[in-house]
């Protein structure tokens, strides 16, 4: 994939460089500064931004739609040193498409970064369990849906219709062990562990007006 990183730390982002090359991709640019972020993302179009939550100039977290705007389809992917819950609820928030710490391994930040690409929420599940915990989520049940790709909200939408895994294979025109894959990745988003508790949410506080158009 077509990368552009995003870090005040040239020592870093040389690292990654390397890194990421050395795992096929190709690092089309590197951004020092909150201002270069944008220009550099609209000039090379990558696939992904890597952006590093804190800069001395502020926090990166308003670029991000600024990218997509910018790009529409360059995924986001923030990274920080201390990956606090509210700052990865913010960042899914403004419309991150992944999150993940400074201290992963390499083979974990290349997962990441594939996740994003092909569609996924790519944050890991500690951070993810951890921010759908916070206090927001329990004043609304229904909070946690803001975290849904277009997939997987259609993927919602078979489950709450009562279509096994190979039905919805067959709706979403993919392999059956991919369609089983989004259950599993939608469940964990909405913190619950099987098919019958989604749709009981959505039976107990949902309403047409939660859907999306393209799902209703």
């Amino acid at each position: 994939m077509r990368i552009v990183l995003a870090d005040d730390h040239a020592l870093l982002l040389d690292a990654l460089d390397v890194a990421l090359n050395g795992r096929g991709h190709d690092v089309v640019g590197m951004a020092r500064s909150l201002d270069a972020v944008v220009p550099m993302v609209r000039e090379h179009a990558p696939d992904v931004c890597l952006l590093d939550v804190n800069f001395p100039e502020g926090s990166s977290l308003p670029l991000i739609q600024q990218v997509r705007a910018a790009v529409p389809h360059t995924k986001v992917v923030m990274m920080s040193a201390d990956p606090s819950h509210d700052t990865v609820v913010h960042a899914i928030a403004a419309g991150a498409d992944g999150f993940i710490a400074k201290d992963r391994a390499i083979a974990e930040l290349d997962e990441a970064l594939e996740l994003a690409l092909e569609g996924h929420l790519a944050v890991d599940p500690t951070l993810l369990k951890g921010a759908l915990r916070m206090s927001e989520s329990q004043d609304n049940p229904l909070w946690a849906l803001s975290f849904l790709t277009d997939r997987e909200w259609q993927v919602l939408r078979c489950v709450v219709d009562g279509m096994g895994t190979e039905e919805i294979a067959t709706s979403l025109h993919v392999k059956r062990s991919t369609a089983r894959t989004h259950v599993q990745n939608l469940l964990t988003k909405l913190g619950l562990h099987s098919r019958l508790q989604a749709v009981a949410l959505i039976a107990a506080h949902g309403s047409a007006d939660i859907w999306p158009l393209n799902v209703r």
